[in-house]
């Protein structure tokens, strides 16, 4: 309660995470009822394939709403906990134990999402109430009655206050690392070869190699039953699991070597360094960059794949039956678009909050660097170095994610149905691809600006004050 009173602006971002988590979550609740009560007003439920593949993606995409919630929440958390590393030492030299300490933060994780649930629950039946009303007043949907009233919206606000308490106890597991040396100064962040030492690569292997074979299991079901979406589900979740808990080893690597690009000016050199210096630092820093694309390119990826086989169906049609595929085609796609997104705003909120959070717990670091001989441009160059090694190291690992799970979601999705009957290959909207990389690199810059100046603004003799 404490650390909510004194110093709330630290949880903003995951305030704003959990919101829009929550949104989310009321978005496909309402979705699911909306597609069903539309789907029978335009008589696209005399199709049993549909019928059941409404239901299916209905609870699909809400594991994938919490899922999503709870890396994004606990990595903000990590990064949160990073920055309060020095108060945390602090009390733990002064007798406080561990475990006290994380189920402190996790009663913070617990009361934040409780306010994110609430919130974000009534802004999204709001948006799901007007875009009902103006899509019937456009004509693109039937007036049928379309109740949202129901006892399921009170899972957003549980989904919210179990995922970030959840969340908050994972991701303050740094607490039970952090030793009283760190309060005099003395300690630091794990080297890249420590952070491979200390990871369990059996824990990480056994992720990725678990979830891969479930995600091929869930396709090759996928082509008799929609069902095999709830096999490849998992599958998706526990691979991509196993890359976050590895991104620790994995990314920094490829930071270097995108940063080798940038040429070998000083701000160039430290950048590149710093990915291989700091790794745990660097992989927190991407790894909200890698989900935010991850989630855009699969649900692009999968829409697209919808949207051309489904063209291939209605080629073959009479014009009747034409015409009804092309209008279940658009409603889906519709709600696609909307999951897209929200798809977005969790990308760039996790981008602007891991690099703003990075840059202000540097402030003795940049001090360091002032007071050895650096200006501010090389300063401002450096950070700005480092923020467009992450955009473009996160979007090609989010764009080949997103390719391969949207690819996997669409054959498992479709490819039993009788008039598709087969396997295809992925369709990529190229525009939104290049479109999210460009926003990308465009919000790295401008997160990267207002924390580096105030870092800047303070005197090489004030960062570097013992605390």
């Amino acid at each position: 309660m404490r650390e909510l009173r004194v110093a709330p602006a630290q949880h903003v971002a995951t305030l704003i995470v959990t919101t829009i988590g929550a949104i989310f979550a009321t978005i496909v609740i309402e979705a699911d009822r909306v597609l069903g009560s539309q789907s029978a007003a335009g008589g696209f439920l005399a199709h049993g394939f549909v019928r059941l593949l409404l239901d299916v993606l209905g609870s699909v995409f809400l594991f994938v709403a919490i899922f999503v919630s709870c890396i994004v929440i606990a990595n903000t958390f990590g990064i949160v906990m990073a920055a309060r590393s020095r108060r945390i030492a602090l009390l733990r030299l002064l007798g406080a134990e561990g475990r006290a300490l994380r189920r402190g933060v996790t009663l913070e994780g617990a009361i934040v999402g409780a306010a994110g649930g609430v919130l974000g629950t009534s802004i999204g039946l709001a948006v799901v109430a007007a875009l009902v009303a103006v899509l019937t007043a456009q004509h693109t949907f039937a007036p049928a009655p379309s109740p949202l009233a129901t006892p399921l919206l009170v899972a957003p606000t549980v989904i919210a206050v179990l995922s970030t308490a959840g969340a908050a106890w994972f991701g303050s597991r740094r607490v039970s690392a952090v030793t009283p040396l760190d309060a005099v100064g003395v300690g630091q962040e794990a080297s890249l070869e420590e952070v491979r030492r200390r990871r369990r690569p059996w824990l990480v292997s056994g992720c990725l190699a678990v979830g891969a074979v479930l995600l091929v299991a869930g396709v090759v079901i996928g082509a008799r039953s929609p069902f095999g979406l709830f096999v490849a589900a998992p599958g998706g979740a526990l691979s991509f699991l196993g890359f976050v808990l590895g991104s620790g080893t994995f990314l920094p690597p490829v930071l270097h070597l995108v940063g080798r690009s940038f040429g070998r000016s000083v701000p160039a050199a430290l950048s590149r360094g710093n990915a291989i210096r700091h790794p745990e630092r660097s992989a927190r820093s991407a790894i909200s960059l890698v989900i935010g694309v991850t989630l855009v390119v699969m649900f692009a990826v999968a829409a697209a794949c919808f949207g051309t086989q489904a063209g291939a169906v209605a080629a073959t049609a009479g014009p009747q039956e034409a015409a009804s595929d092309a209008a279940f085609v658009t409603l889906v796609l519709g709600v696609l678009g909307v999951l897209i997104g929200f798809s977005l705003a969790i990308a760039a909120v996790g981008l602007v909050n891991s690099l703003s959070l990075s840059v202000l717990q540097r402030r003795r670091e940049i001090g360091l660097l002032r007071a050895v001989g650096m200006n501010r441009r090389q300063v401002r160059l450096m950070v700005l170095f480092e923020s467009l090694q992450l955009t473009l190291a996160g979007s090609v690992c989010g764009i080949v994610l997103g390719v391969l799970y949207g690819w996997a979601a669409a054959l498992t999705a479709l490819s039993s149905d009788r008039h598709i009957g087969g396997y295809f290959l992925p369709t990529i909207p190229l525009p939104l691809v290049l479109s999210v990389v460009g926003l990308s690199a465009a919000l790295a810059v401008l997160a990267s600006l207002a924390p580096t100046r105030r870092a800047n603004a303070v005197s090489p003799v004030v960062a570097l004050a013992v605390e």
